[in-house]
């Protein structure tokens, strides 16, 4: 660096969190809770020369009522809520300093050559959401749930305010104060299931998303995409109708004859499509959503022994595969994501508790993450698009996940 001494970003963010809640008297198997909470923001930038969102506050606050029935095997529960946010921030302008030649944060107002980075901006979010679902016991080992709801998020700083060079990603992002806020419906179903010696359970979702907010790659007339004289890129952010569906599964086995012993499974999937006419059947040209992770497979096997040692309570290793498909259903409009390959990783840990009072235990944890030291790059990373070389040493380009890595950690109650 030309100036060790000088931010690249420097800024102070207060926030102040806030709730009450009134839970009444149960009446008629009924629980019912009432409320408002919220969050208080001020931002401010000071001395630095990048400056990648403005100086705002923000005030949000949310009534909600939530009730909870019960009675023999079923169990109904349901809630509505309100939100408000309201955002706002000044003019501000940002010059060139003339004794360091970067640029700052324009305060005594002189501002005839500055550029005016972002404008003045208020406006008020409101959404109502809800929800209500229910669960039926079938059984001792059988549980039903199903869920409806309706969903409100209202858009972000850095989705309605970003103009400008985040030095940390080393990406420019650009905002879009005209967005509304996304509201959702999802459906989700689920079954648990737990005997002695297995247990499972799967849930499904559908979800269906209007004014979804995700990232884009700024492309030129020839689709290739913008960059800045350090190789920096600009992503945009835009909004969509979207649909999300997916599931989670896991299973285990735990035989009650071999007590300690656990084998542990767990399967994730999630799918993503931009539902806007534009894309349809468009592939990897706009019609599915960047950030989506791939199918996961995790499995582990564990097993707890208590040795007949005064001082040691139990013993656990633990051997961890883990495998992520290849994501081939990505957003490659403009260069915005990048094939991402399958991989392997494998881990192995122990944990020991270890008695030092009548009371209480030390736990000690010693966990080896990629035995085999894989290079890999997981989807959901941004630092994979984080290129600015022509040649690597290893064949490997971008910003890898960690390599081989042990840690030790200690838990000690006092």
């Amino acid at each position: 660096p030309e100036m060790p001494t000088e931010k690249g970003m420097y800024m102070r963010l207060n926030t102040l969190n806030y709730g009450f809640r009134y839970n009444a008297t149960t009446f008629a198997n009924t629980e019912i809770s009432l409320g408002i909470n919220g969050m208080l923001q001020d931002n401010l930038n000071k001395d630095a020369t990048e400056f990648p969102i403005p100086d705002y506050q923000l005030y949000d606050a949310g009534l909600y009522i939530y009730a909870k029935w019960k009675r023999n095997n079923w169990t109904l529960s349901g809630g509505l809520r309100d939100d408000i946010r309201y955002v706002n921030w000044d003019d501000f302008y940002v010059g060139i300093d003339p004794i360091t030649g970067a640029e700052h944060k324009v305060t005594n107002g002189d501002i005839s050559l500055a550029d005016h980075q972002f404008e003045a901006f208020n406006n008020l979010y409101h959404g109502l959401s809800g929800s209500i679902g229910a669960t039926y016991k079938v059984n001792n080992h059988i549980n039903l749930k199903a869920n409806i709801g309706r969903a409100y998020r209202s858009p972000n700083l850095a989705e309605i305010g970003s103009n400008g060079l985040d030095p940390g990603a080393r990406i420019i992002y650009i905002g879009d104060r005209t967005f509304k806020p996304e509201f959702s419906l999802q459906e989700d179903f689920g079954v648990n299931i737990k005997y002695h010696n297995f247990s499972t359970e799967i849930n499904i979702f559908n979800n269906n998303i209007s004014n979804f907010i995700y990232m884009e790659t700024l492309a030129d007339e020839l689709n290739n995409p913008i960059l800045d004289a350090q190789g920096n890129r600009t992503y945009h952010f835009k909004q969509a109708s979207a649909h999300l569906y997916g599931a989670d599964i896991s299973f285990a086995v735990h035989p009650k004859k071999l007590k300690g012993f656990r084998w542990s499974n767990n399967l994730s999937a999630t799918y993503g499509f931009n539902r806007n006419s534009e894309y349809k059947n468009k592939g990897i040209d706009g019609e599915y959503l960047p950030l989506i992770p791939p199918l996961t497979i995790m499995s582990s096997l564990s097993y707890e022994v208590k040795p007949k040692y005064r001082h040691i309570k139990s013993i656990q290793p633990k051997l961890e595969a883990e495998y992520v498909a290849k994501q081939d259903r990505y957003l490659g409009l403009s260069g915005t994501e990048t094939f991402t390959p399958s991989f392997i990783l494998f881990n192995m840990g122990l944990t020991t508790d270890i008695r030092y009072n009548k009371n209480n235990n030390i736990t000690l944890i010693l966990q080896a993450n990629n035995l085999f030291n894989t290079a890999y790059q997981s989807h959901l990373n941004r630092l994979k698009h984080f290129e600015y070389y022509n040649h690597s040493p290893n064949g490997h380009y971008g910003i890898y996940n960690m390599g081989r890595n042990i840690s030790l950690r200690a838990i000690v109650p006092f």
